[in-house]
């Protein structure tokens, strides 16, 4: 699970688009945006059915990112969610992305 979320954030830090992977009942997706040092936004949607804790274990493993500072998204950037899909948000410490994108170099 943390290879898997790493490489999500990293992949999508690069792009700006959310980048996504099928695990074992549920479809996780991560969408970062960063603004040149300022504020990075990190989005972490789950799409089918997984127990309330997986939930929390994966929120605690984005790295960067506060672990009790999550929020729950009502849509994403660019439409509303659908069933059966739950969206967090949080922002992600601007120099742990730059060590992020530098290791993958």
């Amino acid at each position: 699970m943390n290879t898997a979320i790493a490489e999500l954030v990293v992949g999508s830090l690069q792009d700006g688009h959310e980048h996504a992977v099928d695990l074992a009942g549920f479809r996780l997706g991560v969408q970062v945006r960063a603004d040149h040092g300022h504020e990075t936004y990190v989005a972490i949607r789950i799409t089918g059915s997984v127990p309330p804790n997986l939930t929390a274990v994966i929120l605690h493993r984005v790295p960067g990112c506060a672990p009790d500072g999550w929020f729950p998204e009502s849509s994403l950037p660019e439409r509303e969610l659908m069933p059966a899909e739950q969206v967090w948000s949080n922002l992600m410490d601007p120099k742990q992305a730059a060590r992020l994108l530098a290791r993958d170099d």
